[in-house]
């Protein structure tokens, strides 16, 4: 770890034009680079040395909120609803927004869209927004947004709404970064109850269905209430809310519910994020090595060949390249 991680942390918590600067840089180095988030853990000790006032552990928001749904579903035009909403009730907290952008196969770029959707917030100073690239990672998340949202909580948003990119059966990994987690769904996108069973019935603490101000959302809604009510998991009076986030009706409601969740489950919630945060270094752990192991696998091409002829097996060529590792220093950056 370098002093200048350790300066970045200090600058971030000071607030200020220069905190927010050293705010973006921690948040560009835990996109660009996740797996140096214990880094991050060890700078908040250094700096907490410092001062005993501290928290003992990096701070985090009150609440962080996912948000998930179909492609569609509106889940940024609601995520930008929030946003107006939380900033209208209490203006002198922070408001974070995480936005997950699908990533092109081929160039690994991302449009970004959310960040231009969500302009109109630019001036505001209790606002921060950041749109990463998903790079093509499985589960809607990357593993830089739990550094981000670490960094969030270190310059003080009391809110942080974590946007996926879209969900699909094996897109639910916002469980194992936000508190909360609130399934958007919206009427005229095919059966969505049925898209249910592909697993989001069991992620969701709460149904949102968008665009109330459409044909056929009292229909979805009640379809839902029903679909839920008869499932074993789920308890007999679900929370299921009926907003339109495009007139910003059920917003205020939407916002009350997740004040009254977080008041009655937070106790909860800190022996979680510790559980989570050792599983996060856990990942960037992996993260670490399997980056050291494809840069290996990338100077011997005649491995792969190796083992389509059939002279070698993969767990041989896996044992190779883990020997070779323990031998060689190799860079990941």
């Amino acid at each position: 770890m370098t002093n200048d991680l350790i300066q970045l942390v200090e600058f971030a918590l000071a607030g200020g034009p220069k905190g927010i600067r050293a705010a973006g840089r921690l948040m560009s180095l835990m996109e660009d680079s996740p797996w140096r988030l214990p880094e991050l853990f060890r700078a908040w000790a250094q700096v907490r040395e410092q001062d005993q006032s501290l928290s003992e552990q990096l701070p985090m928001p009150r609440l962080l909120l996912g948000i998930t749904g179909a492609p569609g579903s509106g889940k940024s035009t609601l995520s930008d609803a929030l946003v107006t909403a939380y900033r209208e009730k209490n203006p002198d907290q922070k408001i974070g927004v995480i936005a997950v952008d699908p990533s092109s196969p081929f160039t690994g770029g991302a449009v970004l869209g959310d960040r231009v959707r969500m302009m109109r917030h630019a001036t505001d100073k209790g606002v921060f927004i950041r749109s990463l690239s998903a790079r093509g990672h499985l589960g809607g998340l990357t593993l830089g947004v739990k550094g981000v949202a670490r960094v969030m909580g270190l310059i003080g948003c009391d809110v942080v709404i974590i946007e996926t990119v879209g969900v699909g059966q094996s897109e639910v990994e916002v469980t194992q970064v936000a508190d909360l987690v609130a399934v958007v769904l919206a009427p005229g996108q095919g059966d969505s109850i049925q898209m249910l069973k592909a697993g989001l019935m069991e992620i969701a603490d709460l149904f949102v269905i968008n665009k109330a101000d459409r044909e056929g959302s009292g229909t979805l809604y009640s379809q839902l209430l029903s679909s839920l009510q008869l499932s074993m998991d789920k308890k007999a009076d679900p929370d299921v809310l009926l907003v339109s986030a495009v007139e910003k009706t059920g917003i205020d409601e939407l916002i009350a519910l997740l004040d009254k969740r977080t008041e009655d489950e937070s106790a909860n919630w800190p022996a979680l994020r510790e559980k989570r945060m050792y599983a996060d270094v856990s990942e960037s752990v992996l993260d670490q090595a399997r980056m050291r192991l494809a840069k290996l696998l990338a100077t011997s091409p005649e491995e792969t060949k190796k083992i389509i002829e059939g002279s070698v097996t993969v767990q041989d060529v896996a044992q190779k390249l883990l020997e070779k590792a323990s031998r060689d220093k190799v860079s990941a950056n």
